[in-house]
């Protein structure tokens, strides 16, 4: 199901506990949580973000942020720090 499209970049809830946020064809997958209201979606901390997101994302965090935050229908909740690592699970293309 889309949130939002605008050409530029579209929002994705295509299950209840996963939102899609896409580039053209570029994606990622964000985890969600659907039990409260409004549902949350989670962000990686800013000092993981380049490190777990695909190089198409590095360094945009706050734009991106912003864009989930203004579009998605979600409560952003940012995850604490991690040393986590880029998922290719995470990371879509068409």
């Amino acid at each position: 199901m889309s949130i939002y499209d605008d050409g530029n970049f579209r929002i994705k809830a295509v299950w209840k506990e996963v939102v899609e946020y896409w580039e053209g064809d570029c994606g990622y997958v964000f985890d969600a949580a659907w039990g409260v209201e409004p549902g949350e979606l989670y962000v990686p901390a800013p000092q993981d973000w380049d490190a777990v997101t695909p190089e198409w994302m590095n360094g945009r965090r706050d734009e991106i942020v912003a864009r989930l935050i203004s579009r998605s229908h979600h409560t952003v909740v940012e995850l604490p720090p991690s040393s986590g690592e880029l998922l290719g699970w995470r990371v879509l293309t068409t």
